[in-house]
C-alpha cells in the first residue's frame, strides 16, 4: 500500500507549479491553503481566540495596543466577548482571502482595504510582520498530520504577499 498523499502533493496537472504573476502562488500552493483553511473553518471562533492568545503570549506588546485587552490575563481574555468578536472578524477576513485565492484582483482590493483601515487605526507594520510566523506556527501545531511542506511554503509566501499589499496601502493612504 502506497503512502497517503495530501491533495497538494498529488498530480494537479501540468500547470500545478506555475506561479500566478500577481501572488506568486502556484495551484499546488492554493490547493494547500484552501485545504488547510477548510480544516480551521468549522471552528473559527475557537481557533481565532486561541490564535490571539498565542500571539499575545509571544508578543505581549501587541496586546497592549488593544484598549479592551491591555492588562487582561489570559484567563480573562479566554472569556472576553470582545476578543471572541475581534478574533472572529480576523478569521473571517482570512477566510475571505482564502475564498478569493484564485482572484488576485479581489485579493488586492481586500488587502488594500485592510491596510487602509489598520493604518487609520495606527496599527504598526511590524505587528503584521510579527503576526505571520505566529499564524503559520499556530496552523502547523493545530493541524498536525494535515500540515505539509507545501502548506508551510504556501502560507509563508502568501503572508509575505499579503503584507506587501497591506504595506503599500500604508504608503498610499486614502
Amino acid at each position: 500500500v502506497g503512502a497517503v498523499t495530501l491533495p497538494e502533493e498529488g498530480d494537479l496537472g501540468p500547470d500545478a507549479d506555475l506561479a500566478d504573476p500577481t501572488t506568486g502562488l502556484t495551484l499546488r500552493h492554493r490547493t494547500a491553503m484552501t485545504r488547510t483553511w477548510d480544516l480551521v473553518r468549522p471552528d473559527l471562533k475557537v481557533h481565532g481566540v486561541n490564535f490571539f492568545l498565542r500571539l499575545f503570549r509571544e508578543h505581549p506588546q501587541i496586546q497592549t495596543r488593544f484598549r479592551g485587552f491591555d492588562g487582561k490575563s489570559e484567563a480573562e481574555l479566554k472569556t472576553s466577548k470582545r476578543l471572541v468578536a475581534h478574533a472572529t472578524t480576523v478569521m473571517m477576513a482570512i477566510t475571505s482571502l482564502v475564498d478569493n485565492i484564485d482572484d488576485p484582483s479581489v485579493l488586492v482590493e481586500l488587502l488594500t482595504t485592510t491596510g487602509q483601515n489598520h493604518h487609520n487605526r495606527g496599527v504598526q507594520k511590524n505587528d503584521f510582520i510579527l503576526l505571520a510566523p505566529v499564524l503559520i506556527a499556530f496552523l502547523r501545531d493545530n493541524l498536525g498530520g494535515h500540515w505539509s511542506c507545501v502548506a508551510e511554503e504556501a502560507w509563508t509566501k502568501a503572508l509575505k504577499v499579503i503584507n506587501t499589499v497591506i504595506f503599500s496601502a500604508y504608503e498610499n493612504p486614502i
